[in-house]
């Protein structure tokens, strides 16, 4: 199907993918979908992966400061998620994306949904059980990155149909800002205190978390390009959009309301 779809679009920008009529994507798309497919289905040495396909993900996402982390478990708990979240941030520990991340830039395409994909399916991994349900913390952000999901979707639609969800927190520039730099000033203090005391451990104290400039870039590519494309996994999966401003348990109610009427 996927060589199939690259025939297609030798000539054209887009093209109907499916039978179904709902479906579009990009050439771009799917020749990087399918350069991150064969990476993760066969070892170095060319042998085919063993792989763990999940019944249904649940894709978080939000604006900066959102609190995607703190609400997570509130989503967790609502939808009966038991697996540890996997946290895209922490995927990006080299060295080259933690310069683009302190920049407020996001990560390249690929490489990111490499390291997300690997996750979903185990590879790498000596966890080989079968995991029923996965949040994914941070992924995606660009509409490259939409499109992999729906032809990973499409991939496996008549094998093990992947159920898919998307749960997107929102705030406005300004609580955006505030809430960046205060989480900034708490991790100074705490680290502060740990150097003093010798007791607990450093975080990480992100440039985006300490200069306003920095912080309102990040919120605004959010809004050029990462809500975007966001919305437009509206197409193809379940989609919540929360209002991420107030109170922990103002939002935490909103999330459950919403994701209870699914």
């Amino acid at each position: 199907m996927l060589n199939q779809g690259m025939d297609l679009l030798k000539e054209k920008r887009y093209e109907e993918f499916t039978n179904n009529g709902y479906f579009v994507t990009s050439i771009e798309a799917i020749f990087l979908f399918d350069r991150v497919w064969n990476k993760l289905s066969r070892d170095d040495y060319g042998n085919v992966r063993e792989i763990t396909v999940p019944a249904h993900i649940v894709w978080v996402n939000g604006a900066p400061g959102a609190g995607k982390g703190t609400n997570t478990r509130n989503i967790m708990r609502t939808m009966g998620i038991f697996t540890r979240p996997i946290v895209v941030s922490d995927l990006l520990d080299d060295a080259g994306f933690r310069k683009k991340i302190d920049q407020g830039m996001l990560v390249d395409d690929e490489a990111v949904t490499l390291l997300v994909f690997e996750q979903i399916f185990n590879v790498n991994s000596d966890r080989k059980s079968n995991r029923k349900s996965i949040i994914i913390d941070g992924y995606p952000r660009t509409k490259l990155q939409v499109d992999c999901i729906q032809l990973l979707q499409m991939k496996w639609r008549k094998t093990l149909p992947i159920k898919m969800t998307s749960v997107v927190l929102l705030i406005d520039e300004r609580t955006s800002i505030q809430r960046q730099l205060a989480r900034g000033q708490n991790a100074l203090e705490h680290n502060k205190k740990v150097s003093q005391e010798g007791v607990g451990d450093l975080i990480e104290v992100r440039s985006t978390d300490r200069d306003p400039t920095i912080a309102r870039n990040r919120y605004k590519i959010f809004c050029d390009e990462t809500y975007n494309a966001l919305k437009l996994l509206k197409r193809f999966m379940d989609y919540y959009s929360i209002d991420a401003k107030g109170s922990f348990d103002e939002i935490k109610l909103r999330i459950s309301e919403a994701l209870k009427r699914r």
